[in-house]
């Protein structure tokens, strides 16, 4: 566990340069999974854009609140594709079969992020890495933690 506290959101490049070292490390034969913890306006969309920006991703980023999920082709990385999800309006767990989310886990060379994960919990790898946005005022405290 790690936990990093920042008092501007230019350091979340950091935080993000550090998931996605994990990250690499963690590739494999499926897909990295980081699932993104926090209440409103916490970061978690904005920690994504960061995310999808060191991966190359060119065009804007937004959260996929509405449409649940977006993907983002990546060109000469260390991975293929990034996924970004938002399950803030998933209500029941069926609704992540539809996109077809099982096998979204097992594409290899993909990271996918997910906002509002604890709605979808049952459905993540044992290996994910949780990235928790917490307020300490005008401050964030983030923490880094996963599994084997």
């Amino acid at each position: 566990m790690e936990t990093m506290h920042i008092t501007d959101i230019s350091e979340l490049d950091g935080v993000a340069r550090s998931v996605l070292d994990l990250a690499v490390q963690k590739k494999g034969e499926t897909a990295v999974v980081c699932a993104l913890h926090g209440n409103l306006g916490a970061g978690k969309t904005t920690f994504t854009q960061i995310l999808a920006k060191q991966l190359g991703v060119i065009e804007v980023v937004t959260s996929p609140t509405f449409v649940v999920m977006k993907k983002y082709p990546l060109e000469g990385q260390s991975f293929e594709e990034l996924i970004h999800i938002d399950a803030y309006r998933i209500e029941e767990i069926d609704e992540m079969r539809v996109l077809g989310f099982e096998e979204l886990l097992a594409e290899k060379g993909t990271i996918m992020c997910i906002e509002w994960a604890e709605n979808i919990a049952v459905l993540l790898p044992e290996d994910t890495i949780h990235v928790t946005f917490e307020h300490d005022g005008e401050n964030r405290n983030i923490t880094i933690t996963h599994g084997t």
